[in-house]
């Protein structure tokens, strides 16, 4: 049997009660710690190797919990849990945290969000490490072992309750997506002028889509965004700090970091969409062409740059 044989399922338990406090204030971890008694998982009848072993393997599967893909609040009680195992082991010298180079722009980042949302008591922790020197810095998260039989090393399983919710919206529709079918949008507009009977009216048949279709979907998108930001703000701004009478609200300051954001992913979408050097290739010219009394459209492609020809000629 395993040393670290139901550890994982303590682990998330441990971190399934951290998240129904829909907090991230470290008081809330440690009363939690206490209560399940958490630093006594060291003190098994172990030899000195045995133990060692042993520790080695609940750090590196605590630092999971600490690195993507899991929510914002997991990532922070995986950071309160790597702080407790590491300072209650009873190995001397203190067995280190590993962790990839890979992985530490994702700590960086982290960080940055703990100091921008004033979570001071997770900055103090996570530079306490620091300043510990309990991270061991490696090449690869796992150790590599040559001249031996490969084994085929299962996958994690990432407890569904435990991740992050992904923002689809965000993902399928960015400024590049915007940008591209805006593109397309006009061309197709072009397109139905240039086959319409009537110039200065279209056909109600060649209408099959509306005429500001990508600034409605734009609109769509920032509501969202901003819809969800208003939804995390009791996450998010929870400081456990008294406010006095002269200071605004944490609800009110929450809202416009949200508002601000929104604002500035308005701006973003609503910036001049420039066709980029990859896409200049499929802009058309639509051009009538007269061929036996009727008119009918004739696409070709932009010519390329004479100077740009000469020069690979």
């Amino acid at each position: 049997m395993s040393l670290t044989a139901g550890l994982k399922t303590d682990f998330e338990r441990l971190l399934l009660r951290f998240q129904q406090t829909e907090s991230v204030r470290y008081e809330e971890f440690s009363a939690i710690w206490r209560d399940m008694k958490f630093s006594t998982i060291f003190y098994g009848k172990m030899g000195k190797i045995d133990s060692r072993k042993f520790t080695k393997e609940a750090l590196a599967m605590a630092g999971r919990y600490f690195l993507p893909p899991y929510s914002f609040q997991i990532r922070f009680g995986g950071l309160y849990l790597l702080y407790g195992l590491y300072n209650t082991q009873l190995c001397q010298p203190k067995e280190k945290i590993r962790i990839a180079l890979k992985n530490w722009d994702e700590v960086v980042s982290c960080q940055e969000e703990m100091v921008n949302a004033e979570h001071f008591d997770a900055v103090y922790i996570l530079n306490k490490l620091l300043n510990d020197k309990a991270f061991h810095f490696t090449a690869m998260p796992t150790f590599l072992i040559y001249n031996r039989k490969r084994k085929k090393i299962p996958n994690e399983d990432v407890n569904e309750k435990l991740r992050e919710k992904s923002n689809l919206i965000s993902e399928l529709i960015n400024a590049e997506a915007l940008e591209e079918l805006t593109n397309v949008h006009e061309h197709y507009q072009a397109m139905k002028h240039t086959i319409s009977a009537n110039k200065t009216q279209l056909d109600k048949a060649l209408s099959l889509i509306q005429g500001n279709f990508v600034s409605d979907l734009k609109n769509i998108a920032v509501n969202f965004q901003q819809w969800q930001e208003n939804k995390n703000i009791n996450l998010t701004d929870q400081s456990g700090i008294p406010v006095s009478k002269c200071e605004e609200p944490e609800e009110q300051k929450g809202f416009k970091r949200a508002q601000t954001l929104a604002e500035i992913k308005s701006k973003s979408y609503n910036s001049a969409i420039q066709v980029s050097r990859s896409r200049r290739h499929r802009q058309v010219k639509i051009e009538p062409d007269c061929t036996k009394g009727k008119k009918s459209p004739k696409v070709h492609a932009c010519k390329k740059d004479t100077a740009l020809s000469k020069r690979r000629r």
